[in-house]
């Protein structure tokens, strides 16, 4: 048999066929046995079943702990914007309150309550001729009356809290 042997040149030589040693025919018939022998060994996958259920675990933990942390930061993102808006809302209100005492004050001014009296209402100032003095003839006097409960109750209640002072309770 004639064979071409290809040494990255264009020219091909052409080689006539010689016997190969017994050694080397041997190592080869070995390579091909041993490789047989590879082929039917049964491989075993890279994970066993405990080991991919226990990453698989890991992994859902691992996404919960992350979709936690998102949603937390969301949340707390959310609330500062709330926050915002409502300080916002208490600068208004507390703007429209100041605004509002001014005209509570305004109104209250006792030159405008002269005003009203006496432009809406029709009152008028009183003379001193319109003021009378009522003079009260019976004094003002407050009497005690003391409570005289012969009760035998009443009595040992009130020899108790005599004899309570007397220690110092």
């Amino acid at each position: 048999m004639i064979k071409y042997n290809d040494n990255g040149n264009l020219a091909h030589e052409l080689e006539v066929p010689y016997e190969e040693p017994a050694k080397e025919h041997e190592e080869k018939v070995n390579e091909a046995v041993h490789e047989e022998e590879k082929a039917k060994v049964r491989t075993v996958p890279a994970m066993s079943l405990p080991a991919k259920a226990a990453w698989g675990i890991l992994l859902t933990i691992a996404v919960t702990l992350m979709g936690s942390l998102i949603y937390g930061k969301v949340e707390i993102s959310r609330l500062y914007n709330e926050r915002a808006g409502l300080e916002r809302e208490l600068g208004q209100l507390q703007n429209e309150n100041i605004s509002m005492q001014s005209e509570i004050a305004e109104r209250m001014n006792m030159t405008k309550v002269e005003e009203y009296a006496r432009d809406d209402l029709g009152l008028q100032k009183l003379d001193k001729s319109q003021i009378e003095y009522i003079e009260v003839e019976t004094p003002s006097v407050a009497e005690v009356k003391e409570d005289n409960d012969d009760d035998v109750f009443f009595r040992i209640k009130h020899w108790f809290n005599s004899l309570a002072e007397y220690i110092g309770l």
